[in-house]
């Protein structure tokens, strides 16, 4: 249960799990979409978004068990940033963004700042009970990344 919830124990990170975990969620799509596999690659982002679909209903069962263990949103549950960074990278492949070097570097830092900052609806979105709690305001930062990205593109910040 711990090697999940810490993605394979980079929540166990000394300081920052939060961004060892969303490297960790960049490190695993980036070779989901520079695998030589087409097959893979021609659906890479979908297949994203169906991981972290399958993360999402995973960490929820086991998200009681870690509370309980660690206390509420404890920081080794890393899982959900992981969720929350592929939902931005997984929608940015299906909407037909070229992810280029400085795309993944906007994309994850911009990650980072809206995880850390709970910007609504994140913060209400955290106080709900079980493990929706802990995930939920993860995701919302991932659309709020990924709208982000897409208005710096957009207006060709970039």
């Amino acid at each position: 249960k711990e090697a999940f919830v810490s993605f394979f124990f980079l929540g166990r990170a000394p300081v920052a799990p939060g961004t060892f975990g969303s490297f960790g969620s960049l490190i695993l799509a980036y070779l989901v979409v520079t695998t030589d596999n087409k097959n893979i690659v021609d659906y890479s982002g979908y297949l994203l978004l169906g991981l972290s679909v399958v993360f999402y209903y995973i960490g929820l069962q086991i998200a009681p068990w870690c509370e309980e263990k660690y206390g509420k949103d404890p920081g080794i549950y890393v899982m959900d940033e992981v969720i929350g960074y592929l939902i931005t990278i997984s929608f940015l492949i299906i909407l037909g963004v070229h992810l280029t070097t400085n795309i993944w570097i906007l994309s994850f830092i911009s990650f980072r700042i809206f995880d850390v900052l709970k910007i609504w609806p994140a913060k209400d979105l955290e106080n709900m009970k079980g493990g929706h709690g802990i995930i939920l305001d993860d995701i919302a930062a991932g659309f709020q990344t990924l709208i982000f990205v897409l208005l710096i593109l957009q207006f060709n910040i970039i």
